[in-house]
C-alpha cells in the first residue's frame, strides 16, 4: 500500500498544532498561582520583606530549611550587632532560583553566608526529578517574569516538566480565583507564626518533635563519600559569587548542619572537607567552620537529618560565630 505525501504533512502539522496549543495554554496560566504550594510563596514574601526592610549593610543567610532550622538570624545580630535575615526557604526550589531571590535583597555593603545542603551541588535546577514540582509551581505562580527571562531552550523544557494537574489547576484558576481551605489556611498561618523577626523557625522544640522520623538520621551521600565529579547546581553558585563581586556584596561560605552519623567518620569521608574547601577557592569565598562542628547528635535533630530543634541550632550558631564575627567586623572587599 502507498502512503501518500500528505499523510507525513498532516501529520507534521498536527503534531505543530498540538504543540502550539500546549505552549498556548503554558503561558496562559503563567503568573497565575495556586492553592498548592501556597505556604512556600508564604515563606519567600516573609523572608523577602524582612530583608527588605533593612537599609544598613545585613548579613543573609542562605540555604534551604538546613538554614531556616539550624542558624539563628538572631543570634547572629546579637552577638556581632550586624542586623541579620535567615533567608533560608526550601531546597527544593534550588541554588538558582534561590539566588535569583537572594539578589532582589541584596545591596552594597551586605554579606552572604551560603550554607547550601549538599543536595543543592548535586542537583540542577529543573533536573526532571519529583523535587522539581515544588520550583515549577512557585515558578510558573509568582515569579513569571524569571520564565520570560529564560532561554526558548529552558522555556521548553520548563513546559514540558509541568505536571498535567498544574497545569489544569494553573488553567482553571485563570478564570476562578482558588480558594484555601480552612484547614490550609490554619497551616500557613501556624507556620508564619514560628518564624521571627530576623526569620528564624522557632517552633522546632522538643515537646513538638516526632517521636519517629526515617529521614532524621539517614545517611547523605557527600559527608560519607565526597562530591562527584559533576556538580550541576554549581554553576549558579559561582555566577552569583561573580556577580556579588561586582555589586560589592561579600560572599561566605559554610557547611550546612547535618545529622551525625559514623559513616561521617571514615577516612574516606574526612577527605571530603578539602573538597569543599576547593569548590570556593577558585571564587575567591572563604569557608567558615569545619564538617564537625556542623555535626549534631541525633537526639538533638527535630525531624530531618537537617533540621535540628531550637536549642542544637542556638549552638551550632555558636560555634559558626567563631568563624563568622571577624568577617563581619570588616568591610567586604577588606583582605586584612
Amino acid at each position: 500500500m502507498k502512503i501518500r505525501r500528505s499523510f507525513f504533512l498532516c501529520l507534521a502539522l498536527g503534531f505543530l498544532l498540538a504543540a502550539a496549543i500546549y505552549g498556548g495554554l503554558f503561558f496562559l496560566q503563567l503568573g497565575v498561582p495556586t492553592k498548592q504550594w501556597a505556604w512556600l510563596h508564604e515563606i519567600v514574601e516573609t523572608k523577602l520583606k524582612i530583608a527588605r526592610a533593612i537599609t544598613k549593610p545585613k548579613l543573609l543567610v542562605i540555604a534551604g530549611s538546613s538554614a531556616l532550622y539550624g542558624i539563628s538570624a538572631e543570634e547572629i545580630e546579637r552577638a556581632t550587632g550586624v542586623p541579620a535575615v535567615n533567608f533560608g526557604t526550601n531546597a527544593s526550589l534550588g541554588t538558582a532560583m534561590i539566588l535569583h531571590l537572594t539578589r532582589q535583597v541584596c545591596r552594597p555593603g551586605d554579606t552572604v553566608l551560603l550554607a547550601f545542603e549538599y543536595e543543592q551541588y548535586l542537583t540542577g535546577n529543573l533536573s526532571g526529578e519529583a523535587s522539581d514540582e515544588m520550583l515549577i509551581s512557585y515558578l510558573l505562580g509568582h515569579d513569571p517574569e524569571y520564565v520570560r527571562s529564560l532561554s526558548f531552550r529552558m522555556q521548553f523544557k520548563l513546559a514540558l516538566l509541568t505536571p498535567g494537574d498544574r497545569l489544569w489547576s494553573g488553567l482553571r484558576a485563570v478564570f476562578q480565583t482558588p480558594k484555601q481551605d480552612a484547614a490550609s489556611a490554619e497551616f500557613i498561618r501556624t507556620m508564619l507564626a514560628e518564624i521571627n523577626a530576623h526569620g528564624d523557625q522557632i517552633g522546632a522544640v522538643e515537646s513538638k518533635r516526632p517521636a519517629q522520623s526515617a529521614t532524621r538520621s539517614a545517611v547523605c551521600f557527600v559527608p560519607a563519600y565526597g562530591f562527584p565529579p559533576s556538580l550541576p547546581g554549581f554553576p549558579a553558585i559561582a555566577e552569583f559569587c561573580a556577580w556579588a563581586k561586582v555589586n560589592r556584596v561579600r560572599v561566605l561560605a559554610t557547611f550546612p548542619n547535618i545529622c551525625h552519623r559514623s559513616e561521617y567518620d571514615t577516612p574516606v569521608a574526612q577527605q571530603m572537607p578539602a573538597q569543599f574547601r576547593a569548590l570556593y577557592a577558585p571564587l575567591g569565598v572563604p569557608v567558615l567552620g569545619d564538617l564537625a562542628e556542623a555535626m549534631i547528635p541525633e537526639e538533638q535533630m527535630f525531624d530531618t537529618y537537617y533540621h535540628p530543634l531550637r536549642a542544637a541550632a542556638l549552638e551550632r550558631t555558636r560555634r559558626l560565630l567563631v568563624h563568622l564575627a571577624p568577617h563581619l567586623q570588616k568591610p567586604p572587599g577588606d583582605a586584612r
